[in-house]
């Protein structure tokens, strides 16, 4: 519950269903996973359904399956980068949220920082990060590690990488990028510092 004491309702997008073969309905669509016209009909529908946001999970490897079931299941194996999707959902939505999954195990502050940020812009202040850390073998392996970090491991960076990102986002007053054209002066000031 929000401090206004509203609710707020999200969908979350797993775009052939949520159940491993859904795809395979005679009405689903079996390439929705990677079909940005699907992205944009769900996203305008909920939208009009007044849902608060969208949300997207990610990760950042192949979940490990038998290969006889993975197979058989589409959600897992092949989907957008959230960002990117986000960012192109932003332009043919107009007041719903924007989030998205990323680990702060294999990626850096400033990465995410600017991705977000970048988000945050492009839709008018819809954007917002699902923290989270990344656990299994195979996201280690896929970032030339033989082992995932430690669960303590993970989570203490986590808790500094948070801070980092957020003080990134905070080390720029909003109007801190001055764009006079009478005096040509393009440049910037940093935050809590005079003009």
């Amino acid at each position: 519950m929000n401090p206004d004491g509203k609710m707020r309702l999200a969908a979350y997008f797993n775009p052939t269903g949520h159940h491993v073969a859904s795809w395979r309905h005679p009405r689903a669509q079996a390439d929705a996973h990677i079909n940005i016209k699907h992205y944009v009909e769900i996203a305008q529908t909920s939208e009009r359904a007044k849902l608060d946001l969208i949300f997207l999970a990610d990760g950042v490897a192949t979940r490990q399956a038998d290969i006889e079931a993975q197979c058989r299941s589409v959600q897992f194996i092949s989907h957008f980068e959230p960002i990117t999707l986000l960012s192109a959902l932003a332009m043919v939505t107009e007041r719903i949220g924007l989030i998205a999954t990323m680990s702060t195990s294999y990626n850096e502050p400033y990465h995410v920082a600017r991705k977000f940020a970048s988000l945050d812009h492009i839709s008018g202040g819809r954007s917002g990060w699902n923290l989270v850390t990344s656990g299994q073998l195979a996201e280690a392996l896929n970032f030339n590690r033989t082992e995932p970090f430690s669960h303590h491991e993970r989570y203490k960076r986590a808790h500094e990488f948070a801070e980092v990102v957020m003080g990134l986002w905070d080390s720029w007053d909003d109007d801190a990028f001055v764009r006079d054209k009478d005096s040509a002066q393009t440049g910037r000031k940093r935050a809590g510092k005079g003009s």
